[in-house]
Order: structure tokens, then C-alpha cells, then sequence
């Protein structure tokens, strides 16, 4: 994992394991992302991945063996809630949201740690974790942008954008909890798609929280499948 320290992937067919080091379950763990993602594949990265001594994951989508929910169990892990992978596949879906209040701004690489603090204000979560995902050399990646919004010079919310190929993945998507409900975070998402989508990806594409579905949905996404999700004990 170029830019994250001491992290790494380990591709397999049908499978992608990988660690962040950030403790944060979602953040290291096993994706399985095809049909034929093998058992035995997927358990010796798991194996991998829970000898690091992190909180990790197990997600995998629709039509993988069942067998990898067993795995999960035998493993101790508990199941959590389906996590919706979400996409927009045409740039005429993208409405263009009127917030005149809200200044939008691309960070720089060596402003990582204001993207790193405001998503971790807005997911209630240790500055530690973002600190540790989306350092300089990160966001000095080809493709990688931080975002962040403004009212009245005052940072209140943030996001963050990779673009790989054709597609455009949507990440940390986070408003301050005073702000909340005025549209920012939206706004946030739809910058960073649209810039994506203006540098030749064809589509985007997000994995969403409850909180944000209906968000996500008013912006022209929608559901392609629901993936299963266990976390380590």
C-alpha cells in the first residue's frame, strides 16, 4: 500500500486481502469480490491479515460460496450489518447541487492532516485512524484528492476521491455534527465525482453507511449489491 507505512495487499483469484495498520475493522481485512474466491484462498489471507494483530473484516458480495460466512463464524467473527456498494454510471444523473454558501477546496498533500481531522470529527472516530490512511504520500498519488468545504473560512466538512482506470471511488465523506442536514456532505460528493468524471472516468462508485444512503440515492446513485460483512471479535 503505496504511501500508507507498513501497509500491504495480497491479490488472489477472486479476492484482495490487505492492511492499512490503522485500527479500524473496515480498514484491514479480506474482500471477496468474485465467485470463484476460493475457500482455502480466502483463509490462508485471513490468516495473514489476523497475524498483524488488527481489528479486520470479511466482506464479500452476492454469489460467493456461502462457504466464507462458515469461515467467518469458525473464526469467531460477527456478522454486521450488509453494506450497500453503490454507483453512478452516467454523468447526466449528477444534478448540480446549489450551495453558494459552501467554498470547496482541493487540499494539497501537506495539508492531509486538516482532511484527516475533520473525518475524524465527523465520524466520531480517532484522529489516529485517518492520520495514519491519508498521509502526504498518499494524497501525493496519481488520482488521489482531498476535499473540503467552507463557510465563512471555517472547514466543516471533507472527502476524499481516487481515481483508478474508468472509475472514481468515493471515500470519508464527513460534516462536523453542527453542521449536519444542510446539504454539505452532498455537495462534498458531488464535486468529487464530477472532477473525476471530468478526467475521463466513466463511472462512480461508493460503499455507504445507513446514515448516508438516502444522500447517495438523491445524487443519482444506486445500489448494485449488498455485500456481507463480519468483523473480528
Amino acid at each position: 500500500m503505496v504511501g500508507v507505512p507498513a501497509g500491504w495487499t495480497q491479490r488472489v483469484p477472486g479476492a484482495v486481502g490487505g492492511v492499512t495498520r490503522v485500527p479500524v475493522p473496515t480498514l484491514n481485512g479480506v474482500w471477496a469480490y468474485r465467485e470463484d474466491a476460493g475457500r482455502d484462498a480466502v483463509f490462508d489471507l485471513l490468516e495473514r491479515v489476523a497475524g498483524t494483530g488488527m481489528p479486520h473484516c470479511l466482506q464479500f458480495a452476492p454469489g460467493c460460496t456461502g462457504e466464507l460466512g462458515a469461515l467467518a463464524e469458525e473464526r469467531g467473527m460477527r456478522r454486521e450489518a450488509d453494506i450497500p456498494l453503490m454507483a453512478l454510471t452516467r454523468k447526466a444523473e449528477l444534478p448540480r447541487l446549489d450551495q453558494e454558501d459552501l467554498v470547496i477546496e482541493v487540499l494539497e498533500p501537506r495539508q492531509s492532516l486538516v482532511h484527516a481531522e475533520l473525518a475524524a470529527a465527523g465520524f466520531n472516530a480517532p484522529v489516529d485512524a485517518f492520520v495514519g490512511l491519508m498521509t502526504p504520500a498518499v494524497m501525493e498519488r496519481p488520482g488521489v484528492h482531498a476535499y473540503i468545504g467552507k463557510i465563512d473560512g471555517e472547514a466543516v466538512a471533507t472527502g476524499a476521491a481516487v481515481c483508478l482506470e474508468n472509475h472514481v471511488g468515493l471515500f470519508n465523506v464527513a460534516t462536523l455534527p453542527a453542521h449536519r442536514r444542510r446539504g454539505y456532505g452532498a455537495a462534498i460528493t458531488e464535486r468529487a465525482v464530477r472532477d473525476g468524471l471530468d478526467r475521463g472516468a466513466r463511472w462512480a462508485w461508493l460503499q455507504s453507511s445507513t446514515a448516508g444512503y438516502g444522500v447517495y440515492e438523491k445524487l443519482g446513485f444506486r445500489t448494485q449489491q449488498s455485500w456481507e460483512c463480519w468483523i473480528s471479535a
